[in-house]
């Protein structure tokens, strides 16, 4: 930078050049000091070729200090007279080609100068740009955010549906295992009655056959007597025949109250059959809702699931977003303040 180059260290550049038998120009004095524009260089510069003439006059002017070892010194003196006689034969040519250099040079600063604000626009513009995008990747990361809570929220709620579920699954499983039971201890029940039934049926059967074996001894023994009879008393024959009418009438009782005790265990075993078939249809059903809630749970875990997996993939894509901008924005950063660092680029 021109900041803090003086006249003093302009003409001590170029007495070093010429020492060194060089021909100073803005270019090289700039080089030998190590910074400086040349808008600041070339006008010490034209003053110290202005007294260059009256300082050549001087001999004194370039003397090496008197600690200077011999080498040196006449090294130094044979570079002064090389570049006393190139200060000679240059002076004029270098007068009239130093304004077209100058010219030059100013045409070329001001390009430069021209390409550099170009550049520092560009830079704006692209720093504007880069700043809009990271305005829109951070306002996309805050709803990615916010969707991301409504998706917690989402599954948050979906547990607590799900361990609703669980527990009516639970509930039908319990009311299940209650209606089995309740099934078995009706059909004990209905096996029971049915075994009463079956003994108590069998206990009148067993009274009717022997009360009609009984009634089939008597009507043997009535038909002995009225056969003995017979040739006694017409009278007696029918009384006789009547008490048999009345015999057969209580064996038709006995046979009729036999059939009714058959419908009876029939009706029983229809009834426990339809109870049987209540309880299956019971259990059916009860086992339909187990398995339409257990598919309703992995239905709503699948789901989750797949929800959770977008919005991880949402999240990974938005990173690596965020980080390329601002991977950009760091490389258009860098490479403005170089471009501003090295005015010549």
């Amino acid at each position: 930078m021109a900041t803090g180059i003086t006249e003093t260290d302009v003409w001590t550049a170029a007495d070093a050049l010429l020492l060194e038998g060089a021909r100073p120009t803005i270019e090289r004095v700039r080089q030998k000091i190590g910074r400086g524009s040349p808008n600041t260089v070339s006008p010490y510069l034209e003053t110290w070729f202005r007294s260059l003439g009256a300082r050549i006059k001087d001999p004194g002017a370039f003397a090496a200090p008197a600690a200077t070892p011999d080498p040196v010194a006449q090294a130094a003196a044979h570079f002064w007279e090389v570049a006393l006689a190139e200060a000679r034969a240059q002076q004029e040519q270098a007068h009239r080609g130093r304004w077209e250099e100058l010219a030059r040079e100013g045409e070329q600063l001001a390009s430069d100068a021209e390409q550099l604000q170009q550049r520092e626009a560009q830079l704006a513009n692209r720093e504007q740009d880069l700043q809009e995008t990271l305005r829109v990747a951070t306002s996309q990361l805050a709803a990615a955010e916010d969707r991301l809570q409504a998706a917690e929220q989402q599954l948050r709620q979906r547990d607590e549906l799900l361990k609703r579920n669980q527990l009516q699954l639970e509930d039908a499983r319990s009311a299940t295992q209650a209606a089995l039971a309740e099934s078995e201890k009706i059909r004990a029940q209905h096996a029971q009655a049915l075994e009463a039934t079956e003994t108590r049926h069998s206990a009148h059967e067993r009274r009717w056959l022997n009360e009609l074996d009984s009634e089939r001894g008597a009507v043997k023994r009535l038909q002995a007597r009225l056969d003995e009879a017979q040739a006694a008393s017409q009278q007696q024959a029918a009384q006789a025949r009547k008490a048999l009418e009345q015999e057969q009438d209580q064996r038709r009782l006995a046979e009729q109250e036999t059939q009714a005790g058959r419908a009876e265990i029939q009706a029983q075993q229809l009834q426990q059959q339809a109870d049987q078939a209540a309880a299956n249809a019971a259990l059916a059903a009860a086992r339909e809702r187990e398995e339409s809630l257990a598919s309703r749970l992995a239905a709503a875990e699948l789901r989750a699931a797949e929800s959770l997996a977008q919005l991880k993939g949402k999240d990974e894509q938005l990173g690596e977003l965020t980080r390329h901008l601002m991977s950009l924005a760091r490389n258009e950063t860098a490479a403005g303040q170089a471009s501003a660092a090295d005015p010549q680029r």
